[in-house]
């Protein structure tokens, strides 16, 4: 069991999976108004979140944006069943 773990850790960092669960907490807020606009929701959060690293001296990454992307699609796929 403890390679499978280790396995998700090298293959997932941490900031990578903190981005995506932000993701789907962001849609799972903004989705009650329709399911468009809680994705449009988590790209706005995604790329804030970016800008503001940018100005505060944080790491700027695309990828941190397709991760936070990537959590809302999945909240997606769990509100469409």
């Amino acid at each position: 069991m403890k390679s499978i773990e280790q396995w998700i850790m090298r293959a997932i960092p941490q900031d990578k999976a903190l981005h995506a669960l932000a993701g789907v907490l962001v849609f799972g807020v903004a989705h009650f108004v329709t399911w468009q606009v809680g994705i449009a929701t988590v790209v706005v959060a995604g790329i804030l979140k970016e800008v503001i690293d940018h100005f505060t001296g944080g790491d700027v990454s695309v990828w941190d944006v397709a991760a936070t992307l990537a959590g809302g699609l999945l909240g997606l796929l769990c509100f469409a069943r």
